[in-house]
């Protein structure tokens, strides 16, 4: 589409205001520009992130950005900072938590001024920790039991809440942080057990779940039905929905919910599931095929995507579905998949396979993988650019195309990523690194998501998929990474749609009754 050195501001004002513009204003500001061509350019910005920001205050020469920069980045090593300011703007509960008592000490007498941050910073460095932080206001409590990092909360903070406190906390929307820092981290027991009469009145959907697996994991099946009872009521998505039948099912058997789980119009890892136990066949799905090209419509520019997805907000079903006949191509079965499934109201399926001839080549499971997680990832959409800049149908972020293409021996180059067929050839190398030491498609999902270092911390440091009651399926609850949770189920439920389609079926439960294998799934536990 554009080369990077090509960029000019003339362009990005034109351009509208999206994530995709700020993406190519990230660029920019890398470019040999002017500080007054980045401060146009800063000023135009959709969503600032510190991204943007670093490279602005590279540019700019306005002295407040430089060290709001300077100074966010700071180590642990580096504090305190010659100025207060810098250290107050660096310094976190996480990065407190790896100073030295001395240090503590240091820090917390140049912050004198600074009452709101040496408040907690005294809890912190008190003999006990958390007889402080339980005794504190509920701001303090939350600063440093959701951000002083999962060492520090092991070592200082596994005790078990009072009641009182409890009762207090859970009015507060961060208290749903604290319960899936608690629920999740399995050094965490003697915390967890104090959740067991939260009262779930006023907490989300999600925290009420977390309670239910935690109750769970601790055999007080009465207590999780009726918090699964209580997050069903709260459930919006379809998903969520599905989810917690799934789980009222496993602790009521005989209940019938099974049934109601099979009424849902959802195909997710649940219904799917469901199905199976049933002996009832995959739902059918809708594999568009277009023989044609040509469509008017160029599918590596991101801001030709964007005003129809503006366009379309409003679209009655017969508008969308008139308005997808437009994408009837080849090149464009994912956007009329993405028009039709919206024209549907989501109840019929889409699961389309473009592209064939950029993975044609790979096994039936390696096809089925890459278009699983593009489904999940993009929706087949080439010219796709997320909030943190991952670009194309395979959603791809900038540090591993250069990564990637020197592997392929190939120039760096960032607009090629909107090339469906580059695209997927970057995602195919990727895979190969993934697949030396993930085998099975859910942890592979995990890996892509979060990355490598994410997926081994989990499976070695967790205390998860291991046998058991429940297992693997609680596992795969407690996650504790939010997107990767829900995506790893998405793009398994995919795995085995495509898996179908591309005619090599594979059943639900032996796939994810292998988690708990690891020599059938991964080379971090089973070279213990």
């Amino acid at each position: 589409m554009l080369q990077a050195d090509e960029i000019t501001l003339k362009q990005l004002e034109q351009w509208p205001k999206s994530y995709s513009r700020d993406f190519f204003i990230w660029r920019y500001l890398d470019q040999n520009i002017s500080a007054k061509s980045a401060d146009k350019a800063f000023y135009l910005i959709n969503s600032v992130n510190w991204s943007l920001l670093h490279r602005y205050a590279k540019k700019t020469k306005k002295p407040r950005f430089k060290m709001a920069d300077k100074c966010h980045f700071l180590k642990p090593k580096d504090l305190p900072a010659k100025d207060p300011s810098c250290s107050a703007i660096a310094i976190t509960p996480y990065k407190f938590s790896k100073l030295s008592s001395s240090k503590q000490s240091e820090l917390i007498k140049q912050l004198k001024n600074f009452p709101n941050i040496v408040k907690w910073m005294r809890v912190m460095a008190s003999n006990d920790p958390f007889l402080t932080l339980i005794e504190a206001d509920s701001d303090t409590f939350f600063k440093i039991y959701n951000q002083c990092g999962r060492v520090w909360r092991n070592k200082f903070l596994n005790h078990p809440l009072p009641q009182k406190l409890i009762d207090q906390l859970a009015t507060r929307k961060e208290f749903a942080q604290t319960i899936k820092l608690i629920v999740t981290d399995n050094n965490m027991i003697d915390a967890q057990k104090s959740l067991f009469k939260v009262d779930s009145k006023k907490l989300n959907h999600q925290s009420t779940f977390f309670l239910a697996m935690n109750a769970i994991n601790f055999g007080r099946i009465n207590q999780a039905k009726k918090y699964l009872e209580s997050a069903y009521k709260k459930a919006y998505y379809r998903f969520d929905l599905d989810k917690t039948l799934f789980w009222l099912a496993q602790v009521d058997p005989k209940g019938k919910h099974l049934d109601e789980l099979l009424k849902s119009f959802d195909i997710n890892i649940y219904t799917l599931y469901a199905r199976e136990l049933k002996k009832l066949p995959l739902p059918k799905v809708v594999t568009p095929d277009f023989k044609k090209s040509g469509c008017d419509f160029n599918i590596s520019n991101p801001f030709e995507w964007i005003p129809v997805l503006r366009q379309i907000k409003n679209y009655s079903s017969d508008k969308l579905t008139k308005l997808a006949k437009k994408f009837s191509c080849d090149e464009t079965e994912g956007h009329y998949s993405f028009l039709m499934e919206r024209a549907a109201r989501y109840r019929t399926e889409y699961f389309p396979m473009p592209y064939k001839n950029a993975y044609k080549d790979l096994p039936k499971n390696d096809q089925a993988l890459i278009l699983a997680l593009a489904r999940q990832e993009s929706r087949f959409i080439p010219s796709s650019i997320s909030t943190s800049y991952a670009l194309g149908m395979m959603q791809i972020m900038p540090f591993l195309v250069k990564s990637l293409a020197k592997e392929l021996k190939e120039p760096f180059d960032l607009d090629k990523m909107f090339d469906p067929i580059i695209n997927i050839s970057y995602a195919k190398q990727h895979l190969k690194f993934l697949k030396r030491s993930l085998y099975h498609p859910l942890f592979i999902a995990y890996a892509y998501n979060g990355g490598i270092g994410f997926t081994k911390r989990l499976l070695k440091k967790r205390g998860l998929f291991k046998k058991g009651k429940f297992e693997p399926w609680l596992s795969m609850e407690l996650v504790y990474y939010d997107e990767s949770r829900r995506y790893g189920k998405k793009v398994l439920a995919n795995y085995i749609v495509y898996k179908n389609l591309l005619g090599e079926p594979i059943d639900v439960v032996s796939s994810v009754e292998s988690l708990t294998k690891p020599d059938r799934t991964d080379r971090f536990r089973a070279s213990k």
